[in-house]
């Protein structure tokens, strides 16, 4: 039998080898005999590929096998064969003079990643980033989709092109088109990619949606324009290669964009025989569409051809002009400058950890135990201002650690940090206080200068403004940047939750005392007031109501153009206007005869009436001195109030320790006495050894001397007799004997001097511990009496060690350490710093006018065209953030409006639902800032990706980095911030514990059964509940308490019409019982369960009028998968679950297991829980499920 080279290969592999020896005969012969033992799908799509190859170099035609067949309808991919003998075609698609640009742009062999062969590689993170986003397209339905919804922007090709028609623009704009040049359907694309690498669970399948091939901007004229006419689209280039398993060459889209770019806009620039440019007509684009198909290798039933073009309306005095429509993923222009900063060594430190570099080694488990927090909530680690918050309650115990921790490990460098946050555990509330630190720190560096003036450097930049005006570029002093906040998150709610709630009226507790640019943050709040025609909403909607111009939300072109028009060019309220009139110029307004138009008298702007400005440079100083003393006056009453209580803090520590010492001093004392009394008994006892001895010795000496006294005579020992012998004996045993005992009190007289001196360095040791003990008790008494006055004024706020023997819920719900008169001192710092911004504003209107003007104009990536003015950027924002403290952005949006910001220029980068980003969002607004604060939960909604997991994995596994830690679904940016930071925790899960951030452990949101049931299956039951009684409200009070409604239905699809028909009826039940506009959401884990109840909703027009909500917005606002209401809460929650066949195990599993889906669709619910659908199917979904049904059958009467 012929042997099989190949059989241990992967198909990826085996792709691979294809690519590399697509001229080698022999390993062609190799692959086509090893395709015969496969027979999947990937396997016969590159079985196709082999014989395709070998026809091109054989010069024969390939046999119409059923396997190129399938392949050929869905889809087919021409090879380089085919590709030639359609790029010939294309140059017949129209008349005119052959233009050898037009034909096919080989680009070569697509470039591979080089593996660096590390694990954990940025550079290889980034390249599978970026392969991924460039399969992630920007898709529409329907024309008007590309226009903002705005149906009369769209022009159809039906009757011709509509430029050089008359066309009319609207006032003090000009006229601009965009055409798409052809689209995918991708809804059989995807389903081409399915086919390929399978299908996953509940994955969304986006019906009859497109994607744009290309795009190119035509003037009213009909030329296109000279600077970015031309756009094309990742997507339409990487989907051949991904269907042909290629994967490798996908991360290199950005080096290849450019290429294709240049060739369209030859393509599409056209002249006559004289040289002139010529207008583009249906010719040209169909032309232009052709060879984008060819090019991309897209099969023809794929496709649809240009029909229709958008109307732009551009501002006249804009200084660009328009750019074409983003096509491709948000992410990968940022992606691409990630990646070279990574290559230069130019990446911060925040980036890098991101990407798995430099990681802490030496993590703190701030649970583990939880004393091991105390270091962490010492009064010299908090900030000296505070937010007034609404009821004035400070942060508890984990949220103050999470805000000190951030300050201490950030605030003096940079990096990032995760702080995990379950539902309802005051994430906003910790942000707030990040941002009143910030608000500070910038106040401190204002406070540094005499005249804010000296702040602005002039730069000999400018840019003209008018005809005949110029607007100056001013270089901000360093002290005053790197304070800036950007809120960033990619769900828009969460966005929301952060600017738009901020300068609420309900969201300052002393706004009846505290304002800052009140009238232009109600003007802002209130975009039709402001101007804004496309403003959302009626014209019935109540006014908001705000205390300050805390922060603002900007992010796409809609909202920044929305806050231009309020913040800046509001003729009545915008801050230009108040900064004009604190320069001292006239801002009066006229006020015209509306029957003659003649000035019948002036008015003075609102902004100037209720802000009043200084009227005078000489004005603003004074009032600049004044607010500077007041705010270094209340700043040094602060810091002294917190000295005291740290040193209140050491005082209970030291106690503490002394008390442990004094007590362990006592505890000793019994074994010194014993050491004594064992000295004193060992000297007795040599003592009285000696006496003996010495008496022995007396003895000995007598004996001796006795017998000398009887010495034999002179001949005797002359003749030595036996007498004499005998008694020499004797006298020699005698003087041996006397020796001896001669010898003894010497050597006990050392052991008696050796045991008076242990016993004399025992009674040394004892009086000194007799010292120690008196000094010690002495000490404990002092300290005493300053811990029992701490214990006075901080109550139950010490934390010490009587503070951890509290039980678990005590312990959190503690606010650490500050009384309530310091945090009020800390409210009032906060409000003379906001007093000492709108001073220093006042006294600097000139130069900051200059500033605010030219970024005003020029709010989007490329608006300055010149290095120097682009160097400029960051003082230009650093100016705006002077006035409002933080702006929020999708992640969608930073690279479109903070696109020319140099690395780390942003200070503050506060990440919110970070659980829900995929890794790759944040890649962007990481890169641009210096410190990074990461807010989210991995135990609620996971990241949506609409690639086939197969193909995620294809691709991770081709750029070998581990899925499940940097790719979504199981890889969220929350995780990888998690994984960075050195402070963190763990929950144990029927899998194993996780490891998280910081954690947030106070609840505040969810009666029961919610609340339990969300702390048992995602929080190993961590989660304190702080929530005040149940109030079911006129909802609960009609339908009753939390309970599952069963319901015993079939159904074709996971769609449950009697489930709908149940739902309905609890609306009927409302309606009856006069509930009006009731705050509830229908929330089910399935995209057709929420199309049908929409659908059923919608035609219940008569019940929602009875509701008193609106007809038309109530079912798409209120009803959703529950992936649409994470960050949301509502009074109420339906749970409409569907799929209540046998058939549907699989789908009942995917949505409960794990827990995520569950434990974010009750959390949704601030008081009643209703779940509707078959409690029997549900029941086998797993241990999520059976908890959630125990709970609420708990609940029943």
């Amino acid at each position: 039998m012929r042997e099989r080279p190949y059989s241990q290969k992967t198909i990826v592999e085996l792709g691979t080898l294809l690519e590399q020896s697509i001229t080698d005969m022999g390993e062609l012969e190799c692959l086509s005999y090893e395709m015969q033992f496969r027979n999947t799908a990937k396997a016969r799509a590159l079985e196709t590929m082999v014989k395709e190859a070998v026809a091109n170099l054989t010069g024969h035609t390939v046999a119409e096998t059923a396997g190129l067949a399938e392949m050929r309808t869905s889809p087919s991919f021409h090879t380089s064969r085919t590709m030639s003998r359609m790029s010939s075609n294309v140059q017949s698609v129209s008349s005119g003079q052959d233009d050898p640009s037009d034909g096919f742009l080989d680009l070569g062999p697509l470039p591979v990643f080089e593996h660096t062969g590390k694990k954990k590689a940025p550079q290889a993170i980034l390249a599978a980033w970026t392969a991924l986003e460039a399969l992630s397209p920007q898709s529409y339905k329907r024309p008007e989709d590309m226009a903002s919804g705005d149906r009369s922007r769209v022009a159809l090709f039906q009757r011709g092109v509509p430029w050089r028609t008359g066309a009319r623009s609207k006032p003090n704009t000009r006229l601009y088109f965009e055409v798409v040049l052809g689209a995918i359907l991708l809804d059989k694309a995807t389903e081409a990619l399915v086919n390929v690498f399978g299908a996953d669970e509940e994955t969304s399948r986006p019906e009859g949606t497109r994607v744009a091939i290309g795009s190119i901007l035509i003037d009213n004229d009909g030329f296109v324009l000279g600077q970015n006419g031309v756009a094309v689209s990742s997507f339409a280039w990487a989907l051949r290669p991904a269907l042909e398993l290629k994967l490798g060459g996908l991360g290199v889209w950005p080096s290849i964009e450019q290429r294709i770019c240049d060739r369209l806009e030859k393509i599409v620039r056209r002249r006559d025989a004289e040289g002139n440019p010529v207008p583009v007509d249906l010719e040209l684009l169909n032309k232009a569409f052709r060879w984008l198909v060819v090019q991309f290798g897209i099969p023809e039933h794929l496709v649809e051809p240009p029909t229709f073009a958008v109307k732009i309306f551009h501002h006249f005095k804009a200084k660009n002009a328009p750019e074409p429509s983003l096509l491709n993923s948000f992410y990968l222009e940022d992606l691409t400058k990630a990646a070279r900063l990574i290559a230069d060594n130019g990446a911060g430190s925040g980036l890098l950890r991101y990407l798995g570099c430099s990681r802490p080694a030496d993590k703190v488990d701030v649970l583990s135990p939880v004393a091991r927090i105390e270091p962490v909530v010492a009064p010299a680690l908090m900030p000296q201002a505070r937010w007034p918050s609404s009821g004035g309650h400070p942060l508890v115990l984990l949220q103050q650690a999470a805000v000190n921790t951030a300050r201490a490990e950030l605030g003096g460098g940079a990096g990032i940090m995760g702080i995990n946050g379950p539902p309802g555990t005051g994430k906003t509330t910790l942000l707030r206080d990040v941002v009143v630190s910030c608000v500070l720190d910038r106040a401190t560096a204002m406070a540094g200068f005499k005249d804010p003036q000296d702040a602005f450097s002039t730069t000999g930049e400018k840019q003209a403004f008018g005809s005949n005006s110029f607007l100056h570029f001013y270089r901000v002093h360093d002290s005053l940047k790197g304070h800036e906040i950007v809120v960033a998150s990619s769900n828009n709610r969460a966005v929301e939750n952060v600017s738009k709630e901020l300068p609420l009226k309900e969201a300052n507790g002393r706004h009846d005392e505290m304002a800052y640019f009140r009238t232009i943050s109600d003007l802002i709040a209130n975009s039709r007031q402001a101007g804004d025609p496309e403003a959302d909403g009626d014209g019935n909607v109540e006014p908001v109501e705000t205390w300050g111009l805390i922060a603002a939300a900007l992010g796409n072109a809609k909202n920044r153009a929305a806050f231009q028009q309020a913040f800046w060019w509001n003729g009545d309220g915008g801050f230009q206007t108040y900064l004009k009139a604190a320069r001292g110029i006239n801002v009066l307004r006229d006020i015209r005869d509306e029957r003659t138009g003649e000035v019948i008298g002036h008015e003075i702007p609102s902004v100037v009436l209720h802000e009043k400005p200084a009227t005078s440079p000489a004005d603003a100083m004074a009032v600049w001195q004044q607010a500077r003393e007041e705010f270094l006056a209340r700043k040094e009453a602060v810091e002294a109030e917190l000295q005291t209580i740290n040193g209140m803090r050491c005082d209970l520590l030291a106690y503490g320790d002394a008390l442990a010492e004094f007590r362990h001093l006592k505890a000793s004392r019994s074994a010194f006495d014993q050491r004594v009394f064992a000295a004193q008994q060992i000297l007795e006892t040599v003592r009285e050894e000696l006496v003996i001895v010495q008496a022995q010795l007396d003895r000995d000496r007598s004996m001796l001397d006795s017998h000398l006294a009887g010495r034999p005579g002179f001949f005797a020992r002359l003749f030595g007799t036996s007498s004499w012998h005998a008694w020499n004996t004797e006298r020699q045993r005698l003087s041996d004997v006397f020796e001896q005992a001669a010898r003894n009190p010497q050597i006990i007289g050392e052991r008696v001097q050796s045991a008076r001196s242990d016993w004399n360095r025992a009674t040394s040791e004892l009086q000194r511990l007799e010292e120690r003990i008196g000094h010690k008790q002495g000490e404990v008494t002092e300290l005493q009496v300053k811990a029992t006055q701490a214990r006075k004024r901080l109550g139950a706020r010490v934390v010490d060690d009587l503070f951890f023997q509290q039980d678990h819920e005590a312990i959190h719900l503690t606010a650490p350490w500050l009384p309530d008169d310091v945090h009020r001192m800390r409210e009032d710092l906060f409000a003379a710093s906001l007093t000492l911004h709108k001073a220093f504003i006042d006294a600097s209107a000139n130069r900051l006018q200059h500033n605010l003007g030219l970024l005003m104009s020029g709010m989007t990536a490329g608006a300055f065209q010149t290095p120097a003015h682009r160097g400029l950027l960051p003082d230009l924002w650093a100016s705006l953030f002077m006035v409002i403290p933080s702006i929020s952005t999708t992640f969608a949006s930073v690279a479109s409006m903070f696109g020319d910001l140099p690395p780390q220029s942003i200070g503050w980068l506060l990440i919110d639902e970070a659980g829900q980003a995929i890794p790759q969002a944040a890649v962007g607004a990481i890169m641009r800032s210096r410190r990074t604060i990461v807010v989210g939960d991995p135990m609620q909604v996971p990241p949506v990706v609409a690639l086939p997991s197969k193909l995620n994995t294809e691709i991770c596994k081709f750029f070998d980095i581990d899925q499940d830690e940097w790719s979504a679904p199981a890889a969220s940016t929350q995780t990888l911030a998690d994984g960075a930071s050195r402070f963190r925790s763990s929950f144990a899960t029927d899998s194993g514990e996780r490891e998280v951030g910081l954690p947030l452990l106070v609840h505040r949101r969810c009666q029961n059964p919610m609340f339990d049931v969300s702390n048992t299956i995602a929080y190993a039951r961590q989660m304190v509940h702080a929530v005040g009684q149940r109030r079911p409200g006129p909802i609960g009070t009609v339908l009753g308490r939390s309970r599952w409604i069963d319901v015993q239905g079939h159904a074709k699809t996971k769609w449950c019409a009697a489930e709908g028909d149940a739902v309905i009826r609890l609306f009927q039940a409302l309606a009856h019982a006069g509930v009006r506009n009731p705050d509830i959401f229908v929330i089910t884990p399935f995209k057709v369960v929420e199309q049908e109840m929409r659908r059923r909703f919608e035609r219940e027009t008569d019940l929602l009028r009875a509701l008193g909500v609106k007809v038309r917005e109530w079912p798409r606002e209120r009803v959703g998968t529950i992936h649409t209401f994470q960050g949301r809460e509502a009074d109420t929650v339906v749970l409409l679950l569907g799929a209540p066949n046998a058939s549907q195990h699989r789908a009942r599993q995917w949505a409960a297991s794990p827990p995520n889906i569950i434990n974010v669709a009750v959390s949704r619910a601030k008081q009643n829980l209703y779940v509707v659908g078959s409690e029997q199917a549900w029941g086998a979904a797993g241990t999520t499920i059976q908890v959630l049904q125990g709970a609420l059958s708990c609940t029943q009467p």
